[in-house]
């Protein structure tokens, strides 16, 4: 069977050649035709013999694992067969997939410790005949490699993990979120090796994309993990909270830091105007959720600047597109 392939591949490669001559050369074409004949038949009646030796590849995929360990690697695995039989017969082993992958059931497999590690064996022979019946008539099976299979077995371990929303969005004009995406359940059992299980912090969704967003969206996701990790819940539901919004505005005084006691501080203007967005179903925010101060820890007094810079200390934290004005203050420094 190599030698059909690789004399194949040999006159694929020179019928290429040739083709290249065929608009400059008439008798190329006649040439090459009676070539790819003479080719066909050669390869037809090669295949008529009843003595081809090959090896192929057979699937095999364990079930039954027991609930608190896993198989260390894929469930599935290929075992390789020696098989024997005429041209026609074995050409289309080749060809194509011929075997569905068979269910082997693990907790039946005898036990033992390799270097260390735990696991189960397959002794390929116990399954000759059952392979050896799902080859077609005139095929014979010679060998099973390898004749042993060890299956690595590790301890099952758990983690509940964060669930979060990979997404992408925009918003039509004057919309925007009205508050924090949420997810439900916002955090997943997981389960499996511990060495892939020390790498994770979170369970990522698959990525969600929205355009010209203007009304509140609820999906069901379906999160994104390691084939090899058990999921306690494979989908969640994401609302992305969306309305439209005003921009409103409040005054905040500034207050000093680090200022001596005997020390007053007047600024003009005593206040910045802080402006913000906010969804129209929402509460405004009030005075008592920001703090404007002027910070003299890194100000040295005998070398003042004319103006200071104003820093919004604290702000609410889903506030939307917050800025302020001034930035800088005139200011005042009279003993007390």
């Amino acid at each position: 069977m190599d030698n059909i392939q690789a004399l194949l591949k040999k006159y694929i490669q020179f019928i290429t050649k040739k083709t290249r001559e065929l608009r400059e050369d008439r008798n190329a074409l006649i040439f090459l035709v009676f070539l790819l004949l003479s080719a066909c038949f050669w390869v037809l009646n090669a295949l008529r013999k009843d003595d081809y030796t090959t090896e192929v590849s057979y699937p095999v995929r364990f079930v039954n694992v027991g609930e608190d360990e896993i198989v260390k690697g894929s469930l599935k695995r290929d075992l390789h067969l020696r098989i024997r039989g005429g041209g026609f017969k074995i050409l289309p082993y080749h060809l194509r997939q011929q075997f569905t992958a068979t269910a082997i059931d693990i907790s039946a497999l005898s036990r033992v410790n390799v270097d260390g590690v735990d696991g189960a064996y397959l002794n390929s022979i116990d399954y000759f005949k059952l392979i050896e019946g799902k080859l077609a008539v005139g095929v014979e099976l010679e060998a099973i490699m390898p004749d042993t299979l060890f299956i690595p077995l590790i301890a099952k371990e758990r983690k509940k993990l964060p669930v979060k929303v990979v997404a992408d969005y925009s918003f039509e004009r004057q919309c925007q979120l009205s508050g924090s995406i949420k997810v439900s359940p916002d955090s997943v059992m997981v389960a499996g090796a511990g060495d892939v299980l020390d790498t994770l912090s979170y369970i990522p969704t698959r990525p969600l994309f929205f355009e010209n967003l203007s009304d509140t969206i609820v999906r069901n996701v379906q999160l994104d993990v390691n084939p090899s990790l058990e999921l306690s819940k494979r989908r969640v539901v994401v609302t992305l909270p969306v309305e439209p919004y005003t921009e409103a505005r409040i005054n905040v005084p500034i207050k000093s830091l680090n200022l001596p006691d005997s020390v007053d501080l007047k600024t003009f203007p005593p206040a910045i105007e802080v402006s913000y967005h906010i969804g129209l179903t929402r509460p405004l925010f009030q005075v008592n959720d920001f703090a404007a101060t002027i910070d003299f820890a890194s100000i040295r007094f005998d070398d003042l600047p004319r103006r200071l810079k104003v820093r919004v200390q604290r702000a609410p934290e889903d506030i939307q597109n917050m800025s302020f004005r001034p930035v800088f203050v005139e200011y005042l420094l009279e003993k007390k």
